[in-house]
């Protein structure tokens, strides 16, 4: 995958419905060559970042414990009143299948991008984000990608298109995070990043999507750092 210089890279196509009402959480900190530090999605902070898991005995995902994976890290979050959990995020799956009762079920594929975060709101439960990546738009129809804690399941969707732009970039943008056909939340990955939610979700709901996409961010800085090249761009 190909770097794109932030200067050069218009903002991601977000539904224009959702992005009339939307929010924009401005992303500060955030520095493409230096993954590992502290940053902020508006009133959230983004901190404790390491590779690996210094706070976690084992990853359990979807009952499967000690997942192997080629990449593991993890972060806290915290928000302006001090509320703060950590996120554990997994790329490079090694499992033949994830299945479980919370309504994810992606079968392993040849060829796929699998990453997973793993987090625990004291209001809403255990969170997990899941992800199958194809890697390139003309087999876009191949992603799957969820955000559950059994009773409550948001798909998490793609995006390959840039504002002003025709034809769609070959890897992904960013990803849109819908209930049902409604967006309630949209992030950029590509250079510095962009956030935007719906302004009328509640506190929880938007520190979840916020763990999500911040888990979304860091892999992908993460990612870049170990190979030196810009992903999804």
């Amino acid at each position: 995958m190909l770097a794109v210089q932030a200067c050069s890279v218009p903002q991601m196509a977000v539904e224009p419905t959702f992005k009339q009402q939307a929010q924009e959480l401005p992303i500060e900190g955030r520095k493409t060559f230096q993954p590992n530090g502290n940053f902020s999605i508006g009133g959230y902070t983004v901190a404790n970042v390491h590779k690996g898991w210094k706070r976690s005995g084992g990853f359990n995902l979807l009952g499967y414990q000690n997942l192997k994976s080629g990449q593991q890290y993890e972060f806290s979050l915290r928000n302006g009143q001090g509320r703060e959990w950590y996120v554990f995020g997994a790329s490079r799956l090694h499992e033949k299948n994830l299945a479980s009762s919370n309504g994810i079920s992606i079968r392993m594929a040849p060829n796929l991008e699998y990453y997973t975060s793993h987090f625990t709101s004291p209001e809403s439960g255990q969170w997990h984000l899941l992800t199958a990546d194809p890697g390139h738009y003309q087999d876009r129809k191949r992603f799957e990608g969820e955000l559950s804690n059994g009773s409550t399941t948001y798909t998490v969707s793609p995006v390959y298109k840039v504002e002003g732009k025709g034809l769609p970039l070959p890897d992904i943008v960013g990803y849109e995070f819908k209930s049902g056909t409604e967006v309630l939340g949209a992030v950029q990955v590509l250079n510095n990043g962009k956030v935007w939610l719906q302004p009328n979700l509640s506190a929880d709901t938007r520190m979840v999507l916020a763990s999500a996409m911040a888990s979304l961010l860091l892999y992908d800085k993460l990612y870049s750092s170990d190979t030196g090249i810009e992903p999804n761009s």
